[in-house]
């Protein structure tokens, strides 16, 4: 395979998009991630006489290496990954290439290289594996948001309805992204400072400038913003794209769990395939129906020494699931 790297999504091949299995993986949202989150963005790709058959996203940041232990170390690093704190994961194309396409990458990059939500574990020496947060996917069944009420246990149903109870009053606007105001942007950053598992803190314009792909869906009381969320519909897919929270009305709307009710309604409502929720809170999004889809990363250094440092940190640095998921429903029960 004959490995070529560009500096900008620009460059890509055309066939670039055809390769990838997610919306945030595709050229559009690359370039719009170069343009309102610059961080040396650069790409691999790969070729197989003159055919395109897999790519890599790499970028560079400061990382907190200790996230899963609740403490902070700052270091920079190279990311395989997409630079926006979504769950899809940096490489495209057929997955015979990618241990390939990556020995190319941890080659010619330097220092720190973390690689990020992949889902089978990788033939690479030296590397140091471990799992990341899972990816929550809702597969779509039911025919209406009432069947889908319909099939769940009692006591998740009665969760749900006692939380919409909450929500009783609220008023709901579905705008574009440009509407995305300073108080949307306070709330995001509200969610930021006490996430655990931040990547980066994405600044107001990258999300006041998304496409009218996007939908922008705010919650009021009266003139208060309780919470938000943004949205995108893709090839049967409704991926759930970050939120914000005034944490002062939460627990008096519960609305960190009627914000995810809410997409999972709109889901099932436009009739998807499936609900994308992203990664994080999986006990919450569980209980809403979703399953867990396992990811992994890896870490690695040309240093052996640090390298053997990482593997002695192996269990600090990975993601331990603290909670089972269950079913929540009947005929899932029943089998």
């Amino acid at each position: 395979m004959k490995i070529i790297k560009k500096d900008s999504a620009n460059e890509l091949d055309p066939n670039w998009n055809r390769l990838c299995d997610s919306v945030y993986q595709k050229d559009k949202f690359l370039k719009h991630t170069e343009k309102y989150n610059s961080c040396n963005q650069r790409y691999f790709l790969g070729f197989e006489e003159s055919s395109l058959v897999a790519g890599a996203v790499v970028y560079s940041l400061k990382v907190n290496m200790l996230t899963f232990a609740k403490n902070s170390l700052n270091i920079p690093m190279t990311i395989i990954g997409i630079p926006a704190s979504v769950d899809a994961y940096g490489i495209v194309g057929n997955e015979i290439y990618y241990e390939e396409l990556l020995n190319e990458i941890l080659k010619n990059e330097n220092g720190i290289i973390l690689c990020l939500n992949y889902n089978q574990s990788l033939r690479i020496s030296d590397i140091i594996e471990m799992k990341t947060l899972p990816t929550m996917i809702f597969d779509c069944d039911a025919s209406s948001w009432e069947k889908y009420l319909e099939s769940i246990r009692h006591n998740y149903r009665r969760r749900i309805l006692k939380a919409q109870n909450k929500f009783d009053g609220v008023t709901i606007k579905k705008d574009l992204c440009s509407q995305f105001t300073d108080e949307h942007y306070h709330l995001y950053l509200n969610i930021i400072k006490r996430t655990k598992t931040k990547l980066e803190i994405l600044q107001k314009e990258f999300f006041m400038n998304l496409s009218s792909e996007y939908t922008l869906h705010s919650f009021y009381s009266d003139n208060d913003l309780i919470t938000w969320h943004i949205t995108i519909s893709n090839k049967g897919v409704y991926y759930f794209l970050f939120g914000g929270i005034n944490y002062d009305l939460r627990d008096k709307f519960d609305s960190y769990f009627n914000n995810l009710i809410y997409v999972v309604k709109e889901g099932v409502t436009i009739r998807s395939k499936s609900i994308n929720l992203g990664q994080t809170a999986e006990v919450s999004k569980n209980r809403l129906g979703a399953k867990s889809i396992e990811k992994k990363m890896f870490i690695y250094h040309k240093n052996p020494l640090i390298r053997l440092m990482f593997k002695s940190l192996k269990s600090f640095l990975g993601h331990q699931l603290n909670s089972e998921m269950v079913s929540i429903f009947k005929r899932e029960l029943a089998s």
